[in-house]
């Protein structure tokens, strides 16, 4: 039986049906939910695997009840300045940036209920084609609330949206998640892109044979897209910036005064090894 987060509040609608949004969209499927989809592509493929009821205009928008932004940040920051959404909606987002999203959501109608999102799950690959409905399973999802008393409950029911997706929810304020982000994932993907260019860019024939598997882990980091990454740098430059000083000024210190670094490298990754 289908069911919607609240009782007469209408379908999940998903905008941006790519890797994060089909998944998404065939999670919450799965779960009971009416969940509509919204794409420039034709998403008859996501109908016949029964991921979405129907693939809607954007017309549609208001008579849904949940709203998530599964776009590149350039589309989220677009999509909240000026699509017609209406007041008792929820809507969240699934972008890497969170202070320019709550930025733009600050021009939603008032009734609008919104928390940002960051699910921590993905693939070098995009597109519906490598979707998946346990894509989140086990994964972190940021949760960015605005203030308690404009959410209205938006932020409960978001909570337990993304635990219907198998993923645990984080709530964080919007500059400590930029900050964090910045290194865990933004820098990692700027150096992974950065010394694969500087490979090809050399042509050493020796350059894909001499890779051993740590290095296949970062490198394989490098095959993302540039449309996505280009919003996500741009909008969160200067943490990213910051990021790339301290990580810089700590491998200046190499050879000698790199020890302690080390020791405390061994440390977080442990701990990393003993969250999975």
């Amino acid at each position: 039986m289908e069911r919607t987060v609240e009782p007469g509040s209408g379908p999940i609608l998903v905008l941006g049906c790519g890797l994060v949004g089909a998944s998404a969209a065939a999670g919450w499927t799965a779960a009971g939910h009416e969940v509509w989809g919204h794409d420039r592509r034709d998403l008859a493929p996501l109908v016949e695997r029964r991921w979405i009821a129907r693939q809607v205009p954007i017309e549609s928008l208001p008579e849904a009840g949940v709203v998530l932004l599964a776009l590149p940040v350039g589309g989220i920051l677009a999509a909240l300045r000026r699509l017609p959404f209406r007041a008792g909606q929820l809507v969240t987002d699934a972008g890497s940036v969170k202070g320019a999203v709550l930025a733009a959501a600050e021009a939603l109608p008032p009734g609008v209920r919104f928390v940002g999102g960051h699910p921590m799950a993905g693939e070098v690959r995009s597109g519906f084609e490598v979707a998946r409905a346990d894509l989140f399973r086990g994964a972190a999802w940021a949760l960015v609330p605005r203030s308690a008393a404009r959410e209205e409950g938006g932020r409960e029911a978001i909570v337990a949206l993304v635990r219907e997706l198998g993923a645990t929810p984080v709530l964080c304020a919007a500059d400590e998640h930029d900050r964090v982000v910045s290194l865990t994932s933004h820098l990692p993907q700027l150096l992974a892109t950065a010394v694969a260019a500087e490979l090809e860019a050399g042509g050493e024939p020796l350059a894909t044979a001499l890779v051993g598997p740590g290095g296949r882990a970062f490198l394989r980091l490098a095959g993302s897209g540039f449309e996505v990454w280009r919003d996500i740098l741009d909008h969160n430059r200067a943490e990213v910036e910051r990021a790339l000083e301290a990580v810089r000024g700590r491998a200046a210190q190499a050879p000698h005064a790199l020890e302690d670094d080390f020791a405390a490298a061994q440390r977080f990754a442990e701990r990393l090894s003993g969250e999975k």
